[in-house]
């Protein structure tokens, strides 16, 4: 949309960027950035089983979290969207002067916590993304708990395979970025990481997003990874 210094001639640019093969629309930002892309979104047709994804770049000075706040529009905007039935947030960030060569090949895991509503809906949105390598992944705190996740999983899980990986000390954050950073070490592969995020009404909001928070924080400078939250509207 308009802002101050914006290219007035982006739309053929980028038709000649996309090698022709996509036409950029360009919103009336008279509004706000929020109200606009919303507006947008409330057009597109979508249900239960379908998704509208909002795909955010956003383009930092350096890896560090305080450069998020830096960004205001963008973090109201993700936050806005996470509010809104049917829309997964993919965050796309990128380090200003990173010689990052595009990716060559695309995969899609689905962080899970078990065979519940908002694990299947995630993994369900993933599934509409049509990328072949396709994967659940779990990250257990003890043998037991992931046998009985395995268990769970062939008889009542979605048919896609389940990786499962330990979690000592009952932290995801440091085993979950050592296998993303095993699927990205040829430098050639991207990893979509879909996780499904609890949305809660009132003052329980900050205490059931602190693990998506966490691991948000930890990954959003992570080469080759992209971010895609899939919220479920959990009803107090």
């Amino acid at each position: 949309m308009p802002a101050r210094g914006t290219d007035p001639g982006i739309k053929p640019r980028w038709f000649r960027f996309s090698d022709e093969r996509s036409h950029l629309e360009v919103l009336d930002g008279s509004l706000g950035v929020t109200e606009a892309v919303l507006e947008q979104v409330w057009r597109l047709p979508r249900g239960e089983s379908s998704f509208v994804t909002v795909v955010i770049p956003e383009l930092f000075r350096r890896p560090s979290l305080l450069e998020v706040f830096t960004h205001p529009r963008a973090l109201l905007l993700k936050l806005r969207l996470l509010a809104e039935p049917g829309v997964v947030v993919a965050d796309v960030p990128v380090l200003a002067g990173a010689d990052e060569a595009p990716p060559e090949r695309t995969v899609v895991r689905v962080l899970v916590s078990g065979v519940n509503a908002s694990s299947m809906r995630a993994v369900n949105y993933a599934r509409t993304l049509g990328i072949k390598d396709t994967r659940a992944v779990n990250f257990a705190i003890d043998e037991e708990e992931g046998a009985r996740l395995r268990r769970e999983w062939a008889a009542h899980g979605p048919r896609i395979p389940l990786e499962l990986d330990d979690a000592p000390y009952r932290d995801i954050g440091t085993p979950l970025r050592a296998y993303l950073r095993r699927l990205t070490e040829d430098g050639r592969t991207e990893v979509v990481l879909v996780m499904p995020e609890l949305v809660v009404r009132g003052l329980s909001r900050a205490l059931h997003n602190q693990k998506a928070l966490y691991l948000k924080r930890l990954l959003l400078f992570e080469p080759h990874v992209i971010l895609a939250s899939v919220p479920y509207q959990l009803l107090r």
